[in-house]
């Protein structure tokens, strides 16, 4: 289906994107923190508010970012200490935070304990042990949910994290030791429910729908058997969004008529309040981002045009194809400066000495000139800090947020001495 949001370069005009060209420098990241609070929106309002959405944090931790999804998102799913840091600097709720992640270091451990985390996502028995002995050093329960990997495998997720031997979660059939543990520790533990991530870049609406039903039925088996309560049981999240042209997603209208009625059910058949949570990073975020960087130079080489441009993989190495996907796509790639001039095919190589440091490959596009501005959209998710961002010496991106209509300095650029 078409994409759920408004493209953030209709927004902005070709001045406005030039007069923040000549403020800031290029290259520059614009998030669109107006649109992901409308994508949160859209979730909640679709499922009836019978969901909560926690932001997941890895997918664009800029602060100011953080900042303005505050009074939309219902919290912050998290993956490290400086995560949980930059969430207390954003104003959340520490008791609105879901911490995950397979290697915990045990600072990381007491750092939540101490703060009052709401839910640490236990993945492993030396997590769940550390814990308790943990909260019995300080003197504060430690508020955890099971991290479980099912025995389900949901094969429409393009990237299974679920069904399989991998390094996240508890298998669903070696749970029973773990619930042991947390019976013979209530004094220590404060058990909240579980959280189960299938997988990733679902576009498959069965698929979900298969996921949740079976996490929902793990819940009711753990209540059974052992009298634990599920208060809170988190999804995962998976939502399917392309980065290419083709500006395919997760259909959520679709979504939501077949969930709506099992959490509803769900729902009224539970003696206690729930919280059903979906985490949301990409499908929230990617659409929201463009990546503005500037023509340096061009050439022909053997029947092919090439034009430099002052960003790259060093900047964005999911646009060059380099993070997280198993076959490259072109991301959408405008020219700012002339949109009406006639198109070309051409590729957009970056500044670096490495041949994969490309934009953009074989793409159509008004034919630019030196010095124009080219948008690389759906840049909003994975960009700046899942990228080699030291990497050529080069200053980084200064990152800017659109919020209540105003464009304001998420992070200013900085040089490599800087990090020295």
């Amino acid at each position: 289906m078409a994409s759920q949001t408004t493209c953030i370069e209709h927004k902005i005009s070709s001045k406005q994107f030039a007069k923040l060209a000549e403020n800031h420098g290029t290259p520059f990241f614009l998030y669109d923190a107006d649109a992901i609070n409308g994508r949160i929106r859209l979730i909640l309002d679709s499922f009836e508010h019978l969901v909560k959405v926690f932001y997941a944090v890895k997918a664009n931790p800029n602060l100011e970012l953080l900042r303005s999804v505050r009074d939309t998102a219902d919290g912050l799913d998290i993956s490290s200490g400086g995560e949980l840091e930059q969430s207390v600097l954003a104003g959340f709720n520490m008791a609105n935070l879901s911490f995950a992640g397979p290697a915990k270091k045990t600072e990381e451990l007491v750092l939540a304990i101490e703060r009052g985390v709401g839910c640490i996502s236990i993945e492993s028995i030396r997590e769940l042990i550390e814990a308790v002995e943990i909260a019995k050093q300080v003197g504060v329960k430690a508020s955890i949910t099971i991290r479980i990997n099912p025995l389900l495998m949901v094969r429409s997720f393009g990237m299974k994290m679920g069904g399989k031997p991998i390094q996240f979660g508890i298998d669903e059939e070696s749970l029973s030791p773990v619930l042991k543990i947390i019976q013979e520790n209530t004094k220590y533990l404060d058990f909240q429910g579980i959280h189960i991530y299938a997988g990733s870049q679902c576009f498959d609406v069965s698929g979900i729908v298969a996921g949740v039903e079976n996490i929902l039925r793990i819940a009711d088996e753990i209540e059974a058997g052992t009298g634990l309560i599920c208060k809170k049981i988190n999804l995962g999240g998976g939502f399917g969004v392309s980065h290419g042209d083709q500006n395919h997603e997760l259909d959520i209208e679709a979504l939501a008529k077949k969930l709506v009625p099992i959490l509803r059910e769900f729902h009224s058949a539970s003696a206690v309040e729930r919280e059903i949570i979906f985490e949301l990073g990409r499908f929230l975020t990617a659409d929201a981002g463009i990546y503005v960087t500037r023509v340096i130079s061009s050439k022909e080489s053997r029947g092919k045009t090439f034009f430099m441009v002052d960003g790259g993989l060093h900047h964005h190495l999911a646009a060059a194809g380099l993070f997280g996907t198993a076959l490259r796509s072109n991301y959408p790639t405008h020219n700012l400066s002339r949109p009406e001039a006639p198109l070309i095919c051409c590729s957009m190589a970056g500044p670096s000495c490495n041949p994969t440091d490309l934009l953009g490959i074989d793409i159509k596009l008004p034919r630019p000139e030196h010095g124009d501005l080219i948008g690389i959209l759906k840049s909003g998710s994975y960009g700046f800090t899942a990228s080699p961002l030291l990497f050529l010496g080069r200053q980084t991106p200064t990152e800017l947020i659109l919020h209540d209509g105003k464009i304001v300095l998420g992070r200013r650029s900085r040089t490599i001495i800087d990090f020295n």
